[in-house]
Order: C-alpha cells, then sequence, then structure tokens
C-alpha cells in the first residue's frame, strides 16, 4: 500500500510503499476513500523532523538523562540511546474516511463493509481501534466524513467555551480548525467574530476581521467584551493570548485549541477573573490507553462527550445541514500527485486545506516473494524471520542476528503496523516484508522465527510457530496468561519435536557465568537479593497496560526470577509479593514491589523492584551469599568476589547476554549444544510471575504448584 511520510531530518514528505496492516484486538483496517490535509498541524510537523537529531536530544531534560545514563552504564550505551539505529517515518494526517475491509478480535461494533470516519493518516489503508472509528450517516459522503476528526477538535473546544444561543465567542485563528469552530457556533446560534491576517479566510464567516482593531471598531464586539475565545491559531507568538485578554468579558473564558505561546499576564487575568483552558485535542478518552487501545468506553452518564461521542455529533450535524464542510475545501489531488500541494503549504502561510483521494489508486496485493537478488542458498544458512520491529528489535536484536552473518540470514520480517517492518527491511537489507506474522510463520522460506511483537501476542505467536513445526525464539514472558501458557504446552505436547527459547538473556552474561564457577561447588541453600531499579513509566505506557504488556512483574521483573532460579539450580515453589497503594487510585503500584521466592532447594530470593531511586545507582544489583562466600554483581559490569581469605573486583564488558543467548540458539538449532531451557522451567518461572501479580498485597506465599 501506498502512504504519505516524511523521513527523520528530511523536510519533503514522499510516498512511502509497504504491506497493509494487520488488526490486533479490537481493531479495524479501512481502505482509505479521503483524508484531509491540516494545514497547521502538519506544516510544524514536517518542520519539526527536519531538525536534526542533535536538536532534538539538546534539551536539558534529555542532556542530564545522557548524562546519568554515561555515569552508568558507559559511552556505548548512551550513543546507542542517542541515536537508534532504525527510525521510522513520521506519519502525516490524522483525519480520514473509507471502508472496513477488516475486523480483529473483539471488535464487535463493526463489520466489514461499514463505512467510518477515523483518524486514520494519508494512507490507502489505516489500522484504528474501534473508539476511534464511527460509522457515516448515510447521507454523508467520503469526501465529507473524512472532516470529522477535525471537526471533533473544534467541536470539542466549543463545548468547553460553554457558548450557546445568543453568546458572542470569537475565533482567532481561521485555519480550517478555526473555520469549522466558527462553523459550530454559528450552527448553535452563537454571535461569531473570526479573525485571521489573512484576509482570504474570512469569507467564510459572517463577521471576519482582518485585524484586532477592525473587530472592534466594527460594532460588533461591545465594550463589556466577548463571552469566550477560542483561539485555534498556530505561532511561537504571544499575541494570541494577549489579544483574548483584551477581547473577553470579566468572567470570560479562553479556550487554547491551537499550539500557541502562553507566557501569561497575571494582571490580565486578575482583574477580569478570566478563565483559561488548554483544550486536549477530540475530547475525553484522547491520549487515554484504556480507552483508545484497549476499547473500554467511559459512561455516558459520567462522561457524556467523549472522542467517539463528538466524532458522532459532528457528522450529525453535518447530515442534518447545520454545516458545509465541501466549501472549505481549496482543491483534490490523488496520493500520488501530493507532493506540489504540500510545496504549497510549505511556501505559503494563505494555504487553507485539501482533500486526498485514494478513490483511483489501484488495490495492491502483496504476497510473499523471493527476491531475484539473493542465489540459491547452498549453504546451510539458518533462514529466519523477524515477527516486531520496535526499538528493542532494531536497535539491540537485528545487530546480533546480522553479526551471524556466516550462519544465519534474516529472511523476512513483520510489523502489525507495516511500516517499521519497511524501513527496518531497508536498514537491515531484508528482502521480504510480510503481511502477517502467522504468513511468514508458515512460509517455507523461514527456517526460524524470532518473536519480539508486543507481549500479548507472545503465545499465540509461539504456538502458532510450534504447531508448524517452526523452531521460536520469543522474547520474555512467553505469556501474561495462565490460558496462554496452557495453549502452548498444548502444542509442545502434541509437536513432534518442538524447539522453544526465552529471552532470558541474563543468565548467558558473562558476570553470570564467573558467578555460577564462585558456587559451583557449594553444600548450603543460597541467599539471593536482586535489586531493579527501573525507569519510572507513565500510567498509559503499553508495559504497563495488563492486557497488553501484562504489568512490569509479568513484563520485566520476570527476568530477575529466571536469574534467580538458574542460580540455585532450582525451581521456585511459593512465592509472595507486596506493593506500595497509590493513595489516588487506591491501587498496587507495580513500580514499588518486593518479591520473596522459596526455592526447592531451600534457596531464598528477595527481589526487589521499584523506579523512585536515583538514576545514578545500578538498575540492577544482585547479591548471592552461601558457604561462606558472596558474590556482587551491578549491572552485569561491575563484580566484587568475596571469601573468607579474599575481597576482588572485576569488570567485565559483554553486556547482558543478549548475543550469547542467541548464539546459544542457533548453535542448539545445529545439533551443536543442548537447549538452554527446559518446557518445565520456562513454564514455572512465568506462572511464577502471573501469580505475583495476580496475589499482589495478599500477605501470603502462594504455591506456584
Amino acid at each position: 500500500m501506498k502512504q504519505l511520510v516524511v523521513e527523520e531530518g528530511l523536510d519533503t514528505p514522499e510516498i512511502f510503499e509497504g504491506p497493509i496492516p494487520s488488526p490486533g484486538p479490537g481493531e479495524v483496517v479501512v481502505r482509505n476513500h479521503y483524508s484531509v490535509i491540516s494545514s497547521g498541524t502538519e506544516k510544524a510537523s514536517i518542520q519539526a523532523s527536519g531538525n536534526s537529531t542533535i536538536s532534538k536530544i539538546q534539551t536539558k531534560g534529555n542532556i542530564q538523562k545522557g548524562i546519568d545514563l554515561f555515569k552508568r552504564e558507559g559511552l556505548s550505551a548512551l550513543l546507542d540511546a542517542a541515536f537508534s539505529r532504525s527510525t521510522a517515518p513520521l506519519q502525516l494526517g490524522y483525519s480520514s474516511a473509507g471502508e472496513i475491509i477488516e475486523t480483529g478480535k473483539n471488535v464487535s461494533n463493526f463489520h466489514v463493509g461499514d463505512r467510518v470516519a477515523s483518524n486514520g493518516p494519508h494512507a490507502e489503508y489505516v489500522v484504528v481501534s474501534e473508539n476511534l472509528c464511527t460509522r457515516l450517516p448515510d447521507k454523508v459522503t467520503y469526501k465529507e466524513g473524512a472532516f470529522t476528526v477535525m471537526g471533533s477538535i473544534a467541536l470539542h473546544g466549543m463545548r468547553l467555551s460553554d457558548t450557546g444561543i445568543g453568546n458572542s465567542v470569537v475565533i482567532l485563528g481561521l485555519g480550517v480548525i478555526g473555520q469549522l469552530a466558527a462553523k459550530i457556533a454559528e450552527a448553535q446560534g452563537s454571535n461569531v467574530v473570526g479573525i485571521d491576517p489573512d484576509d482570504s479566510k474570512h469569507e467564510h464567516v459572517s463577521k471576519g476581521y482582518r485585524t484586532l482593531e477592525e473587530a472592534l471598531s466594527s460594532g460588533d464586539i461591545n465594550e463589556d467584551g466577548v463571552d469566550s475565545v477560542i483561539i485555534t491559531a498556530g505561532t511561537k507568538s504571544n499575541d494570541p493570548i494577549e489579544t483574548a485578554t483584551r477581547l473577553c468579558r470579566k468572567k470570560g473564558k479562553i479556550v487554547v485549541v491551537g499550539d500557541v505561546s502562553l507566557n501569561l499576564s497575571r494582571n490580565d487575568f486578575y482583574y477580569k477573573e478570566l478563565e483559561l483552558i488548554v483544550s486536549m485535542s477530540y475530547g475525553p478518552g484522547r491520549y487515554d490507553y484504556q480507552y483508545e487501545k484497549l476499547g473500554n468506553d467511559y459512561p455516558i452518564q459520567y462522561v457524556r462527550w467523549t472522542e467517539n461521542r463528538n466524532f458522532q455529533s459532528f457528522l450529525g450535524l453535518i447530515e442534518n445541514g447545520k454545516i458545509t464542510v465541501t466549501d472549505l475545501i481549496s482543491n483534490e489531488v490523488s496520493l500520488d500527485d501530493v507532493s506540489e500541494v504540500y510545496g504549497d503549504l510549505m511556501n505559503s502561510d494563505t494555504f487553507l486545506t485539501s482533500v486526498i483521494s485514494y478513490e483511483n489508486l489501484s488495490t495492491p496485493s502483496i504476497e510473499f516473494v523471493s527476491s531475484e537478488d539473493i542465489p540459491e542458498i547452498k549453504t546451510e544458512k539458518i533462514k529466519v524471520g523477524v515477527i516486531g520491529a520496535g526499538n528493542f528489535a532494531s536497535s539491540t536484536m537485528l545487530p546480533i542476528l546480522k553479526s551471524l552473518s556466516r550462519d544465519v540470514l534474516i529472511n523476512g520480517i513483520v510489523s502489525r503496523k507495516g511500516i517499521t517492518a519497511v524501513t527496518t527491511a531497508k536498514e537491515y537489507k531484508i528482502d521480504n516484508v510480510f503481511e502477517d506474522p502467522k504468513e511468514l510463520i508458515e512460509s517455507s522460506e523461514i527456517d526460524a522465527v524470532f518473536i519480539f511483537s508486543s507481549h500479548d501476542s507472545h503465545s499465540d505467536l509461539a504456538k502458532h510457530a510450534i504447531d508448524n513445526g517452526k523452531p521460536v525464539y520469543v522474547e520474555k514472558p512467553l505469556s501474561i496468561t495462565h490460558e496462554g501458557l496452557d495453549q502452548v504446552e498444548e502444542s509442545i505436547f502434541n509437536a513432534e519435536d518442538p524447539k522453544l527459547y526465552l529471552g532470558f538473556n541474563r543468565r548467558k552474561a558473562k558476570s553470570t557465568e564467573l558467578l555460577m564457577q564462585h558456587f559451583k561447588n557449594r553444600s548450603e541453600p543460597l541467599s539471593i537479593s536482586y535489586r531493579f531499579n527501573v525507569p519510572a513509566l507513565p500510567s498509559d505506557h503499553w508495559t504497563k497496560i495488563h492486557e497488553v504488556g501484562g504489568g512490569r512483574i509479568v513484563g520485566e521483573a520476570v527476568h530477575a526470577i529466571d536469574l534467580v532460579s538458574y542460580i540455585t539450580g532450582s525451581l521456585p515453589q511459593s512465592i509472595s509479593s507486596t506493593s506500595v497503594i497509590n493513595k489516588e487510585t487506591n491501587k498496587a503500584n507495580e513500580d514499588q514491589v518486593a518479591l520473596t521466592i522459596i526455592f526447592g532447594d531451600g534457596s531464598t530470593a528477595n527481589i526487589s523492584y521499584f523506579s523512585e531511586g536515583s538514576s545514578l545507582l545500578p538498575k540492577e544489583k544482585i547479591e548471592v551469599h552461601g558457604n561462606g562466600r558472596s558474590f556482587i554483581i551491578e549491572d552485569f559490569i561491575k563484580m566484587r568476589i568475596l571469601d573468607d581469605k579474599s575481597d576482588k573486583a572485576k569488570l567485565v564488558k559483554s553486556g547482558k547476554g543478549h548475543q550469547e543467548l542467541v548464539e546459544s540458539f542457533i548453535e542448539y538449532l545445529r545439533g551443536m549444544s543442548a537447549n538452554e531451557f527446559t518446557w518445565k522451567e520456562i513454564k514455572i518461572v512465568n506462572k511464577a510471575a502471573i501469580i505475583a501479580k495476580e496475589n499482589m498485597n495478599s500477605g501470603k506465599f502462594h504455591s506456584i504448584f
């Protein structure tokens, strides 16, 4: 399919060709018919994309983070963080309309063939969640429906202003959002005045004035001021907010919809008791992972106007003839011919809007085809397929696979969104990009599968690989649910020769190897302390959403559970978990967790996982004690080795074992070594993490068997 993007460091949009995206749970795939160019937003995005990487990271906050990372993990880690090996291009556009061609799991509100408006980008095909699309009324065309998201931004700003029949409102900035806000205000019976430096933009507003002075002298704004001012302009200047304070009556409202400077004068607000509200895009639900990604709606009795309900309301205005949008269209252009439009956008301040049509584009048929450039492989290279093209895959795992080119050929890649797979394939010279993960698994051109996708997909994809007789390397965790583990177990027991590896890399680190040698001849149980000092993540980060990432215990602390099990050479028998209770949400805080594990050989482990510590602390610190000996590891780099006679320090630079674990997997596939893992330990370690999450703060030890 074709999509409009901007490569980082460039300021010219280009057509990007990639696979049609696949829907995840609660998502639909839409074949776009029209999308609308938002002049202000897209111009700013393109200009920002053209900034150098250096300029983007040279902020006070990022510089300090870099210094802390350098102190903690050295120059190599700093360079890896600052210059990711693969950067997906910026996707342009956010307001479109089309037809649903595919639905994902758990989609109940839509069917294939439904006409919908969505927040999809400028692309032939887009994937969106249920809550971010809505059906088009029969009377509303695709072209009109493509304005829905932009209209909802304007509508939400109007709702925040409390403007109604007979109220006076000023719209500052008459770009497409400002024009829509003016139309909505007029439709509801408000007295509307529009102000914009460009005269041509006033023709759609009943009362529009080029300057503030003209607006004031016209008599349409009385000496008391207006009830509300809605700022839809986009500028670094402080003029819009200063103008708004002059125009508002006492106790009036100022609603900021556009991206403007907010250097506020206290006196301007104090003497009029003005109310300032910064609008958050389409309405309640925006940037809420639970709402936008997981489809959890807000009850209408508590939140009347959500993103989706604003979509519906705006479409109702078009359907009932209350507003028109087609008069805002400067021109219509095919996606193939869009470059000229963006040239006008970047070089003119008078550009209003254009629509992009996809109606005459050919429908692509993307199938796996072996590249003619690759000769028939007569060596014993293992042809691997990679599922997932996120930062971890592109910056850590793919370079490792590339370094093993004597034994490994990366022969295919797939990502759910598609665009990251194409950019990553280009960077790593991977000739084949698949549309669907299961298509990659089933391909005769793939010998083994590496899974680096979101945690909720791991068990299903691993099961499919095993069912198809493919060796599979899965990044942790294998599953975020008991049901997922059971399904993989069934496939393993039914398979003729299942080959499964987990991304528990820390057991292959050089420091771990030295630790195991230190306690090789122990005769007593071990006492282990494992401390994770992790960066804080926002509450809506995908790893903290249990349905997607499994939460931080299952998603990351499971590394510690595996490593302490490996060190003891014994399986966890029981586990307890305790956390701090968040006072605001009254829920367990997985950023502050303490786990205690009892092992079959009598060893114990205490795992402390928190995000409140200093960034200068080691991210991971492990202490192992037994038989009068101690071994301390910091970030798998620094080691301290103690017994009754000596206290030695040692440094290693081989990392956390990612390279070594992948090499071990390849050797296993070649029959040169045994499997690093047994199914029993994979299952029990994963199960222990799930039980710890499920029984937080119970005050009890819970049996794992």
